[in-house]
């Protein structure tokens, strides 16, 4: 019997989750922000003992890697890298936009997921439902909010996280749209759903990996990386 545990770290929203036997069997979602390392490894420890499956049970692990946070990916990463250490598991990359897009609840309209990338760009990706997976239409991107909202179509059902920051307005335009939903208001478990990407993709051998050759996918380069290059 194969166990998969799914792990998202990608905003502040720090989601396990755990499927197997073909269905998902449990999730945990914690809104604490800046805590993410804290209580990961409670997380997982609890959902695994309240099921009764033990660390060793784990088979398969689904991680989202980005785009999202910096800190909250590295946390992520590199909890599963000791967890899986010396043991092998196959581990899937997930896009963290695909995560969240997947544990939304409806499936009647395309699914737009996006976050605030800062500075007025936004990461983005749109999904069409297919029953119970998702197929993309295109990459995940990095756009201009200008340009993010010329991409977006009358009946795209539009899921935004702004990532914490409190004070962003990058999404304020989707306030007016009926189908603009913050998740931040409409919680979603991106664990669960990173869990039920990996059962999906288990017989699809060429997307799975070794944990070590896992990393995050930030899409954008940080200020410090800017000033590097600008003085370079």
């Amino acid at each position: 019997m194969s166990f998969f545990l799914g792990i998202d770290t990608s905003s502040t929203e720090l989601g396990i989750g755990l499927a197997g036997e073909g269905r998902v069997i449990s999730g945990v979602s914690r809104y604490l922000r800046n805590s993410h390392a804290e209580h990961i490894s409670r997380s997982v420890d609890f959902i695994l003992s309240s099921s009764g499956i033990r660390p060793e049970q784990i088979d398969f692990a689904a991680i989202a890697v980005g785009p999202g946070s910096f800190t909250g990916l590295r946390i992520g990463i590199s909890f599963l890298k000791g967890f899986c250490f010396g043991r092998p598991v196959k581990v899937l990359p997930v896009s963290a936009l695909e995560s969240m897009a997947m544990a939304w609840h409806s499936r009647e309209h395309p699914i737009v997921a996006a976050f605030d990338a800062r500075n007025g760009d936004v990461f983005w990706a749109r999904f069409m439902p297919a029953g119970e997976k998702l197929v993309r239409t295109g990459e995940d991107a990095l756009a201009a909010v200008a340009d993010f909202k010329k991409s977006i179509g009358d009946h795209d059902t539009i899921l935004f996280d702004t990532l914490g920051n409190a004070k962003s307005a990058v999404f304020e335009f989707l306030n007016e749209r009926p189908h603009g939903y913050n998740v931040e208001q409409y919680p979603v478990q991106r664990g669960l759903s990173c869990a039920r990407i990996g059962m999906q993709a288990a017989h699809d051998p060429g997307r799975w990996t070794i944990c070590s050759d896992i990393s995050p996918r930030y899409l954008s380069v940080t200020a410090m990386e800017k000033r590097l290059s600008c003085a370079s």
